[in-house]
């Protein structure tokens, strides 16, 4: 009797393993997905090339910043209506933080520079 019950639990437990283990993995999956089309995005947008010229790290950026934040920088970026300012600032290969006064995420890119800096 002991042994139909041990056995039981042995396979409980190792059905229990198995399915975490592909919940797990499915998940890391669709993050990955998920960050991917994310970057994809950005490199749509002046935001991308922003976060370049001021030395900031669009990988860790993406990672390590709520998506909501994102979303609205993206969306703020993306109804800028500064392009022109932003295409010259752009054109530079390297931006001072303090030049980019014109820029809708203005308050937000400055946080994070001082983050990764950190």
């Amino acid at each position: 009797m002991t042994m139909i019950v041990g056995g039981a639990l042995v396979l409980l437990l190792s059905g229990f393993i198995l399915r975490l283990s592909y919940t797990i993995m499915i998940n890391l999956i669709n993050g990955r997905k998920f960050h991917h089309s994310l970057e994809q995005e950005f490199d749509r947008l002046r935001l991308g090339r922003m976060l370049t010229a001021l030395g900031i790290n669009k990988t860790a950026y993406i990672y390590q910043t709520n998506t909501n934040d994102i979303h609205k920088q993206m969306d703020s970026c993306s109804a800028c209506s500064n392009t022109e300012v932003c295409d010259e600032k752009l054109a530079t290969p390297e931006i001072d933080i303090a030049d980019i006064e014109f820029c809708n995420n203005e308050e937000a890119l400055k946080e994070i520079k001082q983050q990764q800096e950190s």
